[in-house]
């Protein structure tokens, strides 16, 4: 019993030393890996946001800095659509960029056309003040009737016109000479449809073979214009007028006689095309039917652009004598620019045509020049004539 008990503890003994040696010492851990094998598996943290843009209210009092911000650069005022209305020229009225006083085409301030190019006629202050309706700035004024043919627009000008008119040899008392007339018009818009305007003035010089050589000043002749239709969009007017033309003149060039003439008048305006037409038609109504004949005068004039600056011109002119007067034993009349009150001469016509050109240097200032004949038989004073005019226009 003791022998079995003895073999029992020795085998017991045996087996647990051969385990403790069996197993090696485990190395020294750091502190490192001691609190790396102590924590808890956990999910990785989010990555934080790229910006987080708390709100004032969020942020701590100190923090709250106001920010300061550059002064915004100053609003253009967009210019309104009604004043960028197109004008026949084919320009628009642009208000924001244009500094001159006429108004035109709805536009308050500017001027469609001439704002850059008519530096004279801003020097001339007191006739700036009354400014050309410049929404029909196409038209072109009519040249070889300069008293009577009247454009229908209402215009601030100065028109410079020289005539050199040639008289027939057949012609009786007088004989072959010629004319010349030295005149200034002036027209002063009040508004875009009333104006001011002196059509017949000047000095004239006439040579004859049959009376010598005379010189002396032309009767003067003034009036109103109104505008009684003004349709910009269909570029057509129609204007009415009277006309009053005194006798200062000296009767040495056949002017100064009778009792002055009144001269009602129609004149209208219509682009046709790229081209422009104005006809002008009036009655001469004498004060004194004794010494001065009374007529009807026609006049139509067509312009055409050739290129932007030059225009080519065509005009015919017509006068229908109604009832002569008794100032002298004729049987011819004088046309436009003379009344001699001849005796024979009612039922007489006489239709002149004239062609040429007209040149723009820039939209107030141009010249023109047109070579008018006789296309009746009868001639009366006019065998042929040329005139040239120079138009500045405010």
């Amino acid at each position: 019993m003791r022998f079995a008990l003895l073999v029992c503890s020795t085998f017991v003994i045996q087996t647990c030393g051969s385990a403790i040696f069996a197993e090696e010492a485990a190395a020294p851990k750091t502190l490192e890996e001691v609190f790396r094998e102590s924590a808890p598996a956990l999910d990785p943290a989010p990555a934080p946001p790229l910006s987080d843009p708390a709100t004032p209210s969020q942020l701590p009092l100190e923090s709250r800095v106001p920010q300061i911000a550059a002064p915004a650069a100053p609003a253009i005022p967009a210019i309104p659509a009604q004043e960028l209305t197109a004008c026949p020229g084919g320009t628009s009225c642009n208000c924001g960029t244009c500094n001159c006083q006429t108004p035109v085409c709805g536009c308050d301030s500017c001027v469609c056309n001439s704002c850059q190019t008519c530096t004279l006629c801003d020097r001339i202050p007191l006739l700036n003040r009354f400014p050309s309706d410049r929404c029909f700035d196409d038209f072109i004024m009519p040249v070889s009737n300069p008293v009577w043919s009247i454009d229908p627009r209402s215009l601030t000008y100065v028109r410079g016109i020289f005539i050199n008119q040639m008289i027939d040899a057949q012609t009786p008392v007088l004989g072959a000479g010629d004319l010349q007339v030295y005149a200034l018009q002036l027209g002063i818009a009040l508004n875009e449809r009333l104006s001011v305007i002196a059509v017949k003035d000047g000095y004239n010089t006439l040579q004859t073979r049959g009376i010598g050589n005379r010189t002396g000043w032309a009767d003067i002749g003034l009036g109103l214009k109104y505008v009684l239709i003004r349709d910009v969009e269909n570029q057509f007017l129609l204007s009415g007028g009277l006309i009053y033309e005194a006798t200062n003149g000296s009767s040495r060039v056949f002017q100064g006689n009778g009792d002055s003439v009144w001269t009602p008048y129609l004149s209208l305006g219509k682009q046709i095309g790229s081209g422009h037409l104005i006809a002008s038609t009036g009655y001469h109504v004498p004060g004194d039917t004794a010494e001065e004949s009374q007529s009807i005068y026609y006049s139509v004039h067509y312009d055409h652009p050739v290129t932007s600056k030059l225009s080519a011109l065509a005009e015919l002119n017509g006068i229908v004598y109604t009832k002569s007067g008794q100032a002298l034993p004729l049987n011819i009349e004088g046309g436009d620019w003379i009344n001699l009150g001849s005796s024979s001469v009612a039922g007489n016509n006489v239709l002149t045509f004239a062609f040429g050109a007209n040149y723009r240097f820039n939209d107030c200032l141009s010249c023109a020049a047109v070579w008018e004949f006789p296309l009746s038989n009868r001639k009366d004073l006019l065998d042929s004539r040329t005139t040239a005019t120079l138009t500045l226009m405010f």
